[in-house]
């Protein structure tokens, strides 16, 4: 299983906050990509900021850069 440490490409405005870039959140992932199980993704971000990425969109490569660590 892979850690991978997701991080906010770009400074975004998530329902009033401001988010600036590099904010980041670590997940395990059976898959080579961790963005194949976005809702793990999702999660994090809901745990570790309490920022909630879906209904923006934000949820995506355009917005979301990947490492693995």
């Amino acid at each position: 299983m892979a850690t991978f440490e997701i991080k906010t490409k770009h400074a975004i405005n998530v329902q009033g906050e401001y988010v600036d870039a590099g904010l980041a959140v670590q997940i395990s992932s059976m898959f080579a990509n961790p963005f194949d199980d976005v809702d793990k993704i999702h999660k994090a971000f809901i745990r570790v900021h309490g920022i909630d990425l879906k209904p923006e969109g934000y949820l995506s490569l355009g917005w979301l850069g990947y490492e693995l660590i």
